[in-house]
């Protein structure tokens, strides 16, 4: 009887276990339309954190985004953006790795043209305004540059991107513009009789 009764309890706690198993491989909950916003001390945006789906697995405490997109602001304005096609948020939400057609864009501003940074892969630190990526990149920038290269570091608050390797820059000088609706000058001088 105490046999029967032991074997009974190992198959039933086996039983759950695999359950559970099977269970922790699936999502624990979901979200589409996902949006979640940081503020500064003061009330202003800080950044946007946004995505089409959002999927957490609790075997390993992981967050998915199906085509994230990180907005940073300054001033309550947008200074910059991040898309991709997947997104990997980790467990405490300090870093959040993009994957997949990364497009990195600083939106033009007074002091600044626009510029795009392409990569396939790219790691962004929101908290310490950092971002990092071991791939390769390329950054177009107005009016006529390009870079390529292997490997950045992008520190926000110090204003610095660092290229890794095989850096190559294409720049055309730009061609002066012409005004061709200007008049001369013309100067009404008495003559003297």
């Amino acid at each position: 009887m105490a046999f029967i009764s032991y074997w009974v309890q190992v198959s039933v706690e086996n039983e759950s276990e695999k359950r559970g198993n099977k269970l922790s491989n699936s999502p624990d909950y979901f979200l589409t339309n996902f949006k979640t916003t940081q503020t500064e001390p003061d009330g202003s945006i800080r950044f946007i954190l946004s995505a089409n789906e959002m999927v957490h697995f609790a075997k390993d405490d992981t967050t998915r985004l199906k085509k994230p997109l990180f907005i940073r602001y300054k001033n309550n304005l947008p200074s910059s953006q991040i898309e991709g096609g997947l997104g990997l948020v980790s467990t405490d939400g300090e870093e959040v790795r993009m994957i997949d057609n990364v497009k990195v864009a600083r939106l033009e501003t007074e002091t600044k043209p626009k510029m795009e940074l392409f990569t396939d892969q790219l790691t962004v630190l929101p908290h310490k305004d950092q971002a990092f990526t071991k791939s390769p990149v390329r950054i177009i920038q107005d009016p006529k540059t390009v870079v390529n290269a292997i490997g950045m570091k992008y520190d926000k608050k110090n204003g610095i991107i660092t290229l890794l390797e095989k850096v190559r820059v294409h720049y055309e000088k730009p061609a002066k513009k012409t005004n061709l609706t200007a008049h001369p000058i013309i100067q009404n001088k008495k003559l003297k009789k």
